[in-house]
């Protein structure tokens, strides 16, 4: 063959622009490819740095602790093309190139258009710039890198300081516009998902977000977080080198909770989270063989193949109720953990195993797993990489393979969540039942007390009445189970609210027993008050809520604070609510019932004697048995009332040598010290301001 009669092959460029904007879908992705190639050049460690104070012109940094790049490497780094693993060095530790074809340095140039190199080996030491640009009158100038001789600054000098040899990559005015903060939140759990770090011993990938000027550069190592205790089920196989698979294990002995939607209250079904082995039900399917494979020339060849990793089954994928069971559990629009993840070498090849299997049995989008299955990149098979980089050819008979293993699993999985899910059903219709029945009986109990109170009518026709009404309820129709309090205050009277619902919450009570729109882990509320003013009246209107109101000269020159006690007021019996108040003066007279109210303050002092609290244990257990009201139709553990223990008059403390203070409750002491005394000077000095 004459080679002086060939012609080359030769792209400018915009070639190389348009292969760098093409290759990759994201920023994301694009900025993984860069952190692969640090691991592909021998780092252990990889520092990911984005300067995004201004996210038009962002900077991203990344820097390894690689072998680096002498002249002779820079010369192959600039090829674009090519099997980069041939001769390519055998590491120690069974570490695997995750390139293959030398077009992973393409990713720079879809993040920027301009970005510098910084290479060091043992001896040698270099600097290199890439702009691009099209030099519209030299047809024949082809892409190159420009070595320099100027110093680069970097954020992270330090950092790369440190390094004894690798490389770094400073990309400037990159376009990170759009991405909002939960994005760049998202950023570390999508590096850990990209790499099966897991898997690759020591090598780590530290992240930097810099999204304000005076925030300091502070790298964290980026590590995957697995909600496997939400998880109902969970099969595995181990590769030897796994650590996960220990955190697997681990969620063995954990109980993971059901809520029943059709269940007032706080109840749910226990579940022990069952770990197995991969246990395909096929005999002819087998997680791991040799089989023959076609090569790139057509013959076939035998090789052995192994699928590793695990593949879960959430039990809930609403957050809020996943997060009750594993608080690890996390999904936003920037981030699903609900995906099988594919790796291949320990990068992600496929984002969701899961589409390409095609299942569509319930409960498939409960899924989430991570396996590897190697054989798909084997260096004597053909490259079944799709253009993009970020797929693989789907009909390719390697694919297809993993295709039937995993959909076996799959369906393995989702026939042990359905027979779970009957399970669940039939113990829930059993409660409801009982739930309904107990339901009825509560409701009869309180007529029963409220025809009591009715003057002029016979035992006999209340007896009657009882029957007629309580008859009336039978059926599918079943009173409200939602027995909850309202705290009405104002926030200015925050340390005695405070001390009422945290002695009751460390009794027992839950959050959404309570509505009080001061407690410190609450949102705050008052900045939308039609929100506020329909939250109140939904709360206030609904029949089995109990108002505690506290009411001072700050609430009555509250707007939120008298709509409040008004409606309570227009929609409550006398009995149904409990007056607290700073001064008999401070309290509305509209609130007054004659029945359950006191006075809190005694010639401006605020004390916990033995008046107030005799009170307060009447008050707290008044509360405590209309939660458990509520409790008990839901078949739900109570909370136990505070002892009403006889405190001796003072004489008699005197003669034993004893203080009042003897004998209350120590819980209802330390909270009253902590939110009332402890604050006492202060909320005083606030309703009584000194006069000038």
């Amino acid at each position: 063959m004459n080679k002086l009669n060939d012609v080359k092959f030769e792209f400018g460029w915009l070639a190389l622009k348009l292969l760098g904007k093409n290759l990759y879908s994201n920023v994301w992705s694009a900025i993984s490819e860069l952190v692969a190639n640090g691991f592909d050049a021998g780092a252990t460690n990889v520092y990911v740095y984005i300067n995004c104070i201004n996210k038009n012109k962002s900077t991203i940094e990344i820097i390894d602790d690689g072998s680096g790049m002498n002249r002779d490497g820079i010369s192959t780094y600039v090829k674009v093309g090519f099997n980069k693993r041939v001769n390519a060095k055998k590491y120690n530790d069974g570490y695997l190139l995750m390139g293959r074809k030398g077009i992973g340095k393409l990713a720079a140039l879809y993040l920027t258009d301009k970005y510098y190199l910084i290479s060091k080996t043992t001896d040698t030491n270099s600097k290199w710039e890439m702009q691009f640009h099209e030099n519209a009158n030299d047809k024949e100038e082809k892409p190159f890198l420009r070595n320099i001789k100027d110093d680069i600054i970097l954020d992270c000098s330090d950092i790369w300081g440190e390094c004894k040899t690798g490389t770094t990559l400073r990309l400037e005015n990159v376009d990170l516009t759009g991405l909002g903060e939960v994005a760049y939140a998202a950023l570390a759990r999508k590096l850990s998902n990209i790499f099966a770090l897991d898997s690759m011993d020591n090598r780590k990938i530290h992240l930097c977000v810099r999204d304000k000027n005076n925030q300091k550069i502070s790298f964290q190592v980026v590590q995957k977080e697995i909600a496997f205790k939400n998880m109902a089920f969970i099969e595995y196989k181990s590769n030897g080198r796994s650590k996960i698979i220990k955190e697997i294990k681990n969620a063995k002995d954990c109980i993971i909770r059901f809520p029943y939607p059709k269940l007032y209250g706080n109840q749910s079904y226990p579940h022990n989270i069952e770990i197995s082995e991969f246990s395909p039900t096929k005999e002819n399917i087998k997680i791991e063989g040799d089989d023959y494979f076609k090569t790139a020339n057509g013959e076939k060849i035998k090789k052995r193949y192994s699928l590793n990793g695990w593949i879960g089954l959430h039990g809930t994928i609403d957050k809020e109720a996943a997060q009750k069971n594993d608080p690890l559990f996390s999904k936003d629009k920037f981030y699903n953990p609900i995906q099988l993840r594919l790796y291949v070498r320990n990068k992600l090849a496929i984002e969701n195993f899961l589409n390409v299997i095609n299942n569509t049995q319930a409960f498939v989008n409960y899924i989430e797993g991570e396996i590897h299955f190697d054989i798909l990149d084997d260096d004597d098979l053909p490259d079944i990489a799709t253009s993009n980089r970020q797929g693989l050819d789907e009909q390719d008979e390697r694919i297809l393979l993993l295709k039937n293993i995993v959909s076996n699993i799959v369906y393995h999985l989702i026939s042990k969540r359905t027979a779970l899910a009957d399970k669940i059903k039939e113990k829930q219709k059993r409660l409801k039942e009982k739930q309904d029945d107990n339901a009825k009986k509560q409701f009869t109990r309180e007529m029963d007390e409220e025809l009591s109170n009715v003057k002029g009518l016979s035992e006999k026709s209340k007896q009657e009445l009882s029957i007629t009404l309580s008859n009336k309820i039978k059926g599918d129709v079943a009173p409200k189970n939602d027995y909850k309090l309202f705290i009405s205050h104002s926030r200015a009277d925050r340390p005695i609210s405070d001390f009422i619902y945290y002695t009751l919450k460390d009794r027992g009570a839950r959050d959404e027993e309570i509505f009080y729109t001061s407690k410190e882990d609450s949102v705050d509320q008052y900045d939308n008050k039609d929100a506020l003013a329909k939250q109140i009246k939904d709360n206030i209107l609904k029949d089995n809520v109990l108002l505690l109101y506290l009411t001072s000269n700050k609430y009555k020159q509250s707007e939120f604070c008298m709509f409040e006690g008004g409606a309570g007021w227009a929609t409550r019996a006398i009995g149904d609510y409990i007056s607290l108040t700073l001064t008999y003066d401070e309290l509305p007279k509209f609130i007054t019932n004659g029945k359950m109210e006191f006075v809190i303050e005694e010639n401006k002092k605020i004390l916990l004697s033995r008046k107030s609290y005799l009170f307060f244990i009447k008050m707290f257990n008044r509360i405590i048995d209309h939660l458990n009201a509520g409790r008990k139709i839901n078949n739900d553990q109570e909370i136990v009332p505070f002892d009403n223990i006889e405190i001796p008059q003072d004489i008699e403390l005197k003669r034993r040598n004893q203080k009042i203070e003897d004998y209350f409750d120590e819980t209802i002491k330390e909270l009253w010290n902590f939110y009332i005394v402890e604050n006492l000077e202060k909320y005083m000095e606030e309703r009584y301001p000194k006069q000038n």
